[in-house]
């Protein structure tokens, strides 16, 4: 029985609402035909003629304001995308506007009515457009009139415009969204102004114990100057005193023995030269109280002349 009923007078269904019906979309907006309908539990009743100018409709202030537009006006075509688009279904149709359909983003508006699952992976969509020019026109009409539709509505979906809400309430949701923004602001900003208070404070303790802290930092210097000194000292002492070292060599070396280098490094002495008996050295310096383990760093060999033997020693003088 329903389907004998004509369209225009049977209810949706959806959601109470102001329905400003467009029986005749004109070039000229303000020459279009239409009506006034509210819809309560799902039921219509006609309120007014459609009317462009003169006194608003105040039949229902409380109620949302949808515009229904002429058959062949509002297009719809079955989409499929990938499951993963449902997350951001927008942004998604957004970019494949110009591949779904012969028109730019700019050019329409457009609404998304009757997802479904698919196949595996992939979801079924009615994308809804309609021309954005003859609609603005249109809008802009109808906003004379008082009456401002926040979306269309269709029988495959809806097609958001902008908020519909009666004056009283979009007043009330204004202050509301200005209050709320003032507070956000207020949560953003007293955590950054602490912060820079505090860091304004310890710049100020900062710049009042910079002096102290400068000629801490002289003397610091000074001590580790003073220190390093010291401990290169100590370092040579615990090494062995060279002057002391040639000495006790000269002392243990018999006669007739010559030196011609000489090295100390670490408590390690290796020197060179040259005697008439290399052989007796080592027994020598091994009765010596300040040297341990002398033994020769090269074989010993004869000098020239064959007079002497030219030798090599290496030994650790005792701390």
């Amino acid at each position: 029985m329903k389907s004998l009923i004509p369209a225009a007078w049977r209810g949706t269904g959806g959601e109470d609402a102001v329905i400003v019906r467009i029986d005749r979309l004109d070039e000229d907006p303000e020459r279009s035909e239409g009506a006034i309908l509210v819809r309560r539990r799902g039921a219509e009743t006609f309120a007014a003629p459609l009317r462009f100018s003169g006194a608003a409709f105040a039949g229902a202030p409380h109620l949302a304001t949808a515009l229904r537009l002429p058959p062949g006006t509002v297009l719809r075509r079955d989409v499929r995308l990938p499951a993963a688009a449902e997350r951001d279904l927008v942004r998604v149709l957004g970019f494949e506007m110009d591949r779904l359909t012969p028109f730019s983003p700019d050019e329409i508006f457009w609404g998304v009515g009757g997802v479904r699952r698919d196949a595996p992976g992939a979801i079924r969509l009615n994308l809804l457009i309609t021309l954005r020019a003859p609609l603005e026109n249109l809008l802009a009409a109808l906003a004379r009139g008082k009456l401002r539709p926040g979306y269309v509505e269709d029988e495959g979906g809806r097609i958001a415009l902008s908020p519909g809400l009666a004056p009283r309430k979009k007043r009330f949701y204004a202050a509301l969204y200005g209050l709320c923004a003032v507070l956000a602001l207020a949560c953003v900003a007293i955590p950054v102004i602490r912060q820079q208070n505090a860091l304004d404070a310890a710049q100020a303790r900062i710049d009042a114990l910079s002096p102290a802290a400068h000629e801490a930092m002289r003397l610091r210097q000074r001590l580790s100057i003073a220190a390093s000194g010291q401990a290169a000292v100590a370092a040579a002492q615990a090494h062995g005193d060279a002057l002391a070292t040639l000495a006790a060599l000269t002392s243990a070396l018999p006669d007739g023995t010559y030196l011609t280098d000489f090295t100390l490094k670490s408590g390690e002495l290796t020197f060179d030269g040259e005697s008439s008996n290399a052989a007796q050295l080592i027994s020598l310096l091994a009765a010596a109280p300040n040297f341990q383990n002398p033994g020769f760093a090269a074989p010993v060999t004869r000098s020239i002349n064959g007079d002497t033997d030219l030798f090599s020693i290496h030994l650790t003088v005792a701390p």
